[in-house]
């Protein structure tokens, strides 16, 4: 008997674009993953995505901006308190080697925060939002203890991460 599951149009569909979103900061500029789709389906190479607008920097991690709204390219103090805290807490419970390379990416439904940890090689991303989940990539890295030790510190730190963005995405959307 088999337990292999076939995936439908849908599911490859949904699981093309969480790879898009995670390799955007990758290659923003290149479509690596392809799949047969209406002409007019496809985004607009005419510059009309969301780029970033605007950014501040938190605790030196810069915060991008991704909404055409110039409400929501702005950050209340509790916001930057909140998001201090989470890199702080990030430093202190996951790797004080981390590069946040990318830094935050807030969206109208996601916040991003991408990253690199020290000399492993290991980048990752948290999202919390749509897409939510802590995923890392790494090319032929050793399965180590200690690595294996960061794979486990990430995951639960993640928790945290989408309690503080959560309830900053509901609270960017009511005001």
């Amino acid at each position: 008997m088999s337990n292999n599951q076939t995936l439908g149009y849908d599911g490859i569909k949904k699981m093309l674009n969480t790879l898009r979103n995670l390799n955007e900061s990758v290659s923003s500029n290149k479509r690596s993953l392809n799949e047969d789709i209406e002409q007019n389906q496809l985004p607009a190479e005419d510059g009309n995505e969301q780029k970033p607008t605007d950014f501040s920097v938190v605790n030196d991690v810069q915060i991008k901006f991704h909404s055409p709204d110039k409400a929501d390219q702005t950050l209340t103090d509790e916001e930057k308190t909140g998001l201090g805290q989470l890199i702080d807490n990030f430093r202190s419970q996951v790797s004080e080697i981390a590069d946040f390379e990318e830094g935050f990416n807030i969206y109208p439904e996601s916040i991003r925060l991408d990253g690199k940890m020290g000399d492993t090689g290991m980048s990752f991303v948290l999202i919390g939002g749509n897409e939510r989940g802590a995923y890392v990539n790494a090319d032929m890295l050793e399965l180590t203890a200690e690595n294996v030790l960061i794979f486990d510190k990430l995951q639960k730190f993640q928790h945290g991460y989408e309690d503080v963005v959560n309830e900053m995405i509901v609270n960017r959307k009511n005001n």
